[in-house]
């Protein structure tokens, strides 16, 4: 719904904006580049990154009332803008980026720049509501630097500084082979040149729109958490976006503009980079692309792929592997079953959790509920499996819940244990998943051992149960998968 919504707003203000600019043939393409070409179609058709959908959201309607309280200076627009930069910089420190597109709108001389101060002057407590909005975002961040972590609403993680200072990440943000901005999104190269037909042909917005966008990668390159590849295709740039399109949109103007050499060439490279971002969108959907475990070798190996064999799959930062796209192509290893619970009849202290009223296969399974959190203890040494690294484990079971899964919470969880010590801990939470209430789902948790750690060190599969009513589980198996 929320993604929904921001799209709705992104389209119909950049619909506003560009066509103040461009014909309606040049708005179109525009936009269709913007859904197809940009990880905007990652964002809206798999509703993946909330964060980021309304943050280029917030960033068009910044533009959007910037451009109209400019012509026309009423109290909504003054409202809208005020409070969508003052979202934007309590999400993201680059969200200071947007007063400066919003200050130099309309002014490239000595001569507009006195016009400004004038216009400004006219309209002082206007002005007054837009920066104190502004302000407030940046105070309620500093008196509450915690406030949303880890929701939508915060891109901030505690540092010893928020802003490091000269953008040391640049480099990670533009070329990283891992979610580089310019790798997977090389259709925003065009608003290099566009931005030099901008200056030609519309200088009073070219400054406005090109120190905002030098001023926001810069704040953005100088943040440490864009050094994290958590993201496809730096999906922090999104808000950028809803600038940078107005510069491509002098670019495709200007191509159609041309002869039809010009429209053929340049036409044919914006069709094979929006086909090549569309690939690449598929390719990481396919989980054969993963920004946390690609290296330049792989790149080179899947470029332009649709299958990856095992052996490809080797030239990933295996230490970290993402063991739910190793295993992909379960013909490349010998599968063997290690461990298999049916819960028919599990002795000991489990025994009174052991029912018969509620299974899947067999004659009963296990009931986990305030009474009994986890199920049975099924660890062993690394010594007793085998010495074939990286080595895939695959822990399944069936699970039931009679109340919804979101509102019954439990974990599938596979660890490894040092001394006593917990590490390599990987869980995969029931709630997020999409299984149905009163149905026998079938779930399952993918892992990789790397390397031999210390043969003493167990391997440690289990659910565990947090929720208030109960869950039941049954037919666990814990499998593993060898390098033929």
């Amino acid at each position: 719904m929320i993604i929904t919504l921001c799209s709705i707003i992104t389209l119909l203000g950049l619909w506003f904006v560009l066509r103040k600019y461009f014909s309606t043939g040049v708005t179109i393409t525009t936009l269709l580049l913007l859904f197809l070409g940009t990880n905007f179609f990652l964002m809206t058709v798999y509703s993946g990154a909330v964060q980021a959908s309304i943050l280029l959201s917030l960033m068009v309607l910044v533009i959007w009332m910037t451009r109209r309280w400019y012509e026309k200076p009423q109290w909504t627009e003054v409202l809208i803008v005020g409070l969508a930069m003052g979202s934007l910089v309590f999400i993201k420190a680059a969200g200071l980026a947007s007063v400066v597109l919003f200050f130099f709108w309309g002014a490239y001389s000595k001569e507009t720049f006195a016009q400004k101060w004038r216009f400004f002057n006219q309209h002082k407590l206007q002005l007054a509501l837009i920066f104190f909005l502004f302000f407030s975002g940046i105070a309620l961040r500093m008196i509450f630097p915690g406030a949303f972590q880890g929701s939508w609403f915060c891109d901030y993680v505690m540092h010893k500084r928020a802003v490091y200072l000269v953008a040391p990440w640049l480099w990670l943000v533009l070329f990283s082979i891992k979610n580089g901005w310019l790798i997977y999104t090389p259709i925003v190269l065009f608003s290099i040149p566009g931005f030099y037909i901008l200056a030609d042909r519309n200088k009073p917005i070219f400054y406005a729109t090109f120190l905002y966008s030098l001023t926001f990668i810069l704040l953005l390159a100088s943040s440490p958490d864009v050094a994290t590849p958590d993201n496809f295709s730096q999906q922090r740039m999104s808000e950028i976006f809803a600038v940078l399109f107005i510069p491509i949109g002098y670019f495709i103007s200007w191509t159609m503009e041309g002869r039809w050499i010009r429209k053929t060439v340049y036409g044919l490279v914006l069709l094979a980079l929006t086909a090549l971002s569309l690939f690449q969108t598929w390719q990481y959907r396919a989980k054969i692309l993963n920004p946390w475990f690609t290296t330049p070798g792989y790149y080179r190996a899947i470029f332009l792929k649709t299958h990856v064999n095992q052996s490809t799959r080797m030239l990933q930062e295996f230490w970290n592997l993402d063991m739910s796209s190793y295993l992909a192509n379960e013909n490349d290893f010998k599968i063997s079953t290690i461990i298999f619970d049916g819960f028919d009849n599990t002795p000991g202290a489990f025994s009174g959790h052991i029912q018969d009223k509620i299974f899947c296969n067999g004659k009963g399974a296990m009931r986990l509920d305030s009474g009994l959190r986890f199920t049975p203890d099924v660890s062993m040494k690394l010594s007793r499996l085998p010495v074939v690294y990286p080595l895939g484990i695959r822990l399944s079971a069936n699970v039931f819940s009679e109340t919804d899964f979101k509102e019954n919470p439990a974990n599938m969880v596979i660890t490894l244990r040092h001394q006593g010590q917990l590490y390599r801990y990987k869980p995969l939470a029931l709630q997020e998943l999409s299984l149905q209430k009163g149905k026998w789902n079938s779930i399952r948790l993918d892992y990789v051992i790397p390397r031999m750690y210390d043969p003493n060190d167990e391997l440690i599969p289990f659910l565990w149960y947090s929720g208030n009513s109960a869950t039941y589980v049954d037919d666990l198996k814990v499998e593993v998968y060898e390098q033929k």
